[in-house]
């Protein structure tokens, strides 16, 4: 019984020496600080915050560090440029054959003649796109660039009384860009980025998207890696007269550089 008194006393007086501190900032938001300035905090000491305003209940002692702390943190936030390059390069081939002719009857007998023909074809081309946003440390930077692609599309319908083949014409909104938040620690930064590039694929009637969300870390000046991705399409057609084949590849290279703007 004597020992929990002595910790209820104990506790008590803890409590009593704690006050309540209301810090306000300047240049900085409490939900950007408190990951921060948390850690920090005295055990059974209490840490909140809303918009611009600290709540911290703590000793006389801790909440001077605490100040201190906060006065290093509250700066004006630093003006970024983020640069985002997406370098890539698309690759195609067609081959095929095929064969024409025509037959002629006449009172010499029947005559058939032709011929037959090979074909092939390779393409290739790069595209490499490079884009810029200004933001500050902690902001939210988006850019997107679009255009409009019309695409054919063949459609079946199995009906009792057959199939029914409607051709239409469909518009897709295609985009380029990125989203990204920057944070930076002295000359380090952290960088939540999510970029996209959509295009007309290299086989008539398709779209290639690529999408990425991902968070990187490095520093200020230096181009940081986010990924990327090979992709493959093929296909063949055939009739009686003839065949044709076509292939089709895309690789994709992500490159995120933050500058600090002076």
């Amino acid at each position: 019984m004597k020992r929990l008194f002595l910790a209820l006393l104990m506790l008590s007086t803890l409590a009593w020496g704690q006050a309540l501190e209301v810090i306000k900032l300047r240049h900085r938001s409490a939900e950007q600080l408190l990951p921060q300035i948390a850690p920090f905090v005295e055990p059974g000491g209490v840490l909140s915050g809303m918009n611009d305003t600290l709540f911290l209940r703590a000793s006389p002692r801790n909440q001077a560090e605490i100040r201190d702390l906060v006065a290093a943190l509250d700066t004006p936030p630093r003006r970024l440029m983020i640069s985002v390059r997406q370098e890539g390069a698309d690759s195609g081939a067609q081959s095929g054959a095929g064969v024409s002719g025509r037959v002629i009857t006449g009172s010499g007998g029947t005559t058939v003649s032709g011929r037959g023909h090979l074909y092939q074809s390779d393409s290739s081309n790069r595209r490499d796109i490079a884009q810029q946003v200004q933001t500050i440390d902690g902001g939210r930077a988006a850019i997107m660039v679009g255009q409009s692609l019309v695409i054919p599309l063949r459609q079946r319908v199995f009906t009792p009384a057959g199939v029914l083949i409607s051709d239409t014409l469909v518009q897709f909104d295609l985009g380029t860009g990125f989203v990204a938040v920057p944070q930076l620690n002295g000359e380090r930064v952290t960088v939540t980025v999510s970029p996209r590039d959509d295009t007309p694929g290299p086989l008539p009637g398709t779209i290639n998207t690529q999408q990425l969300l991902t968070t990187v870390n490095g520093r200020l000046g230096e181009w940081l890696e986010l990924g990327g991705s090979v992709g493959e399409q093929s296909g063949s057609s055939g009739a009686i007269a003839g065949y044709g084949t076509q292939s089709a590849s895309r690789q994709r290279r992500l490159l995120l550089k933050v500058e600090e703007l002076r």
